[in-house]
């Protein structure tokens, strides 16, 4: 993804990409609406969400030269674009967008889509329908005249006797009905529905992500850590062995894939050491400051954590500059992953297929995460985003030193019991302060919590409670207190005065 946020722009341009699926014509006119509530209306413009909606509605890819460029070109490409706030009464999720299309053939479509931590996304409504699109199946929506019902259903239990079909909905004399699938659906059987005369609209969408195929082989830590124990696996096989299954590809396409996302983290640390890279909206570069003043002999406390630290600083910098970056689990968490498997790699000499081992264990505790809790800050401040991410990195860290799955498990534990209660305060709505800090400490917080549990630590409270514990009382943070920079730091007068000046240098 670019930078900054994975809830507000990787998930923007994922809902731009189903968006364009959905409109079988050229697109004339789209009008995005935030609720003028929530985390999404607050920080839209900082978090470039515009660029990147449009960008999967012009498909760009992630990789193109000019993604950052998207508005313009779709300007040029005839399509007209509005992005506003204001009070949606059905507004349920701190992420809810409403998406308006006029097309060049005169048709009228409306979305309700939703930004669900971490780049995933639900859209839930189309035109007067209830569907469910998240980008992980084919899925294939016909709206038909509702004398047609049973030769419909005929039709598609015939066809898709194993695949999930939705109940059927109706309103008035028009029902409709969904299909998923991780199968493309057969072209023969999409030219019979769009022949057929009782049929008034079809929309197809593709995945957005490897298409899901299997069920998790676990939900939690106990039953992750049975599986080890059982069959004799470490955490990066377990994760190896889930990916596989859920996903029915071959192990060596998932080691690929990993390491591409691999090469992006390292990368994105190498980009943010060069000052010229930088273009940031609140702070000035550092990171390579830090890393001559390190060489220097001139810091109090060289060595292992500091150099962790302005490496995070440094991927947060890529994030923060609108860069590509690899959201783990979050873009406004990317630098701490990002960090300690570099700094493994680089200062440790572990070999690439040991750092896929441990990218594999921080995989699998994400997971668990993902499962159970949220990676959304606006749901549950920041401990479910940078705190998660420190839990993953000192279970990688672990696997590094060659600990058990027991020891992994529990220096994520304690990792995320230091961040508990962590609330979401950016100032001025940008992933920057105090995100970048916090991503430099908990990449330098994952040693130490790796070698507290390895040299003798003994914590009490496992990492499924840890985890219930730390969605639970994120619930209970005030909304301004939740990526609406209406709290905290971001309120204080030091934060108002950078804000006023950024204004004015952008004015």
């Amino acid at each position: 993804m670019h930078g900054p946020s994975s809830s507000h722009t990787a998930a923007s341009y994922n809902i731009g990409c189903l968006t364009k699926m959905l409109c079988k014509d050229k697109i004339k006119e789209v009008h995005i609406t935030f609720d003028s509530k929530s985390s999404f209306g607050r920080v839209y413009k900082s978090q470039n969400s515009e660029i990147a909606f449009l960008a999967g509605l012009i498909d760009l890819s992630v990789e193109a030269p000019n993604f950052l460029d998207s508005l313009g070109i779709a300007k040029k490409q005839g399509i007209t674009h509005y992005f506003q706030t204001k009070d949606l009464p059905n507004a349920d999720h701190p992420n809810y967008i409403l998406i308006e299309i006029y097309l060049y053939n005169g048709d009228f479509l409306t979305f309700v889509a939703k930004s669900i931590g971490g780049g995933m996304v639900l859209i839930d409504r189309l035109n007067n329908w209830n569907v469910i699109i998240n980008g992980q199946l084919n899925n294939l929506l016909v709206e038909f005249n509702s004398n047609f019902e049973e030769e419909i259903k005929k039709n598609f239990q015939s066809r898709f006797e194993s695949m999930k079909i939705s109940d059927i909905q109706r309103i008035e004399q028009s029902s409709f009905i969904q299909v998923k699938d991780p199968y493309s659906f057969e072209e023969n059987f999409i030219d019979f529905l769009t022949k057929n005369v009782e049929i008034t609209n079809i929309w197809i969408t593709s995945p957005i992500v490897f298409p899901i195929h299997g069920i998790p082989i676990f939900t939690n830590t106990s039953e992750m850590l049975k599986i080890a124990k059982s069959k004799g696996f470490e955490l990066g096989e377990i994760g190896l062995e889930y990916e596989s299954t859920l996903l029915n590809l071959d192990k060596k396409i998932i080691i690929d894939e990993i390491k591409k996302r691999i090469s992006v983290m390292f990368s994105s640390v190498e980009m943010g050491l060069k000052s010229k890279n930088s273009s940031m909206n609140l702070l000035e570069h550092s990171a390579s400051k830090i890393q001559q003043e390190e060489i220097n002999g001139n810091l109090f406390n060289p060595g292992i954590n500091i150099k962790s630290a302005y490496r995070a600083l440094a991927a947060m910098d890529t994030a923060s500059s609108g860069g590509l970056i690899c959201a783990a689990p979050t873009g406004g968490s990317c630098g701490v992953i990002a960090s300690v498997l570099y700094t493994l790699h680089h200062d440790f000499n572990l070999s690439i297929e040991k750092i896929v081992n441990c990218a594999l264990v921080a995989g699998v505790i994400g997971l668990v995460n993902a499962m159970n809790s949220t990676f959304a800050a606006e749901i549950a401040g920041c401990q479910v985003e940078i705190g998660i991410a420190a839990a993953m990195a000192a279970a990688a860290v672990v696997e590094a030193a060659n600990g058990n799955p027991n020891f992994a498990t529990n220096a994520a534990a304690i990792a995320l019991q230091n961040t508990m209660g962590s609330v979401c305060d950016l100032v001025a709505g940008f992933c920057e302060i105090p995100c970048h800090t916090r991503n430099a400490v908990a990449a330098s917080n994952a040693f130490v919590c790796a070698d507290l549990i390895m040299g003798g630590y003994v914590n009490p409270i496992n990492l499924d409670d840890c985890i219930q514990a730390s969605y639970e009382s994120g619930k209970m943070l005030p909304s301004q207190l939740r990526c609406t920079s209406l709290g905290g730091l971001a309120i204080t007068e030091s934060a108002k005065k950078l804000e006023e000046q950024y204004h004015e240098k952008i004015s």
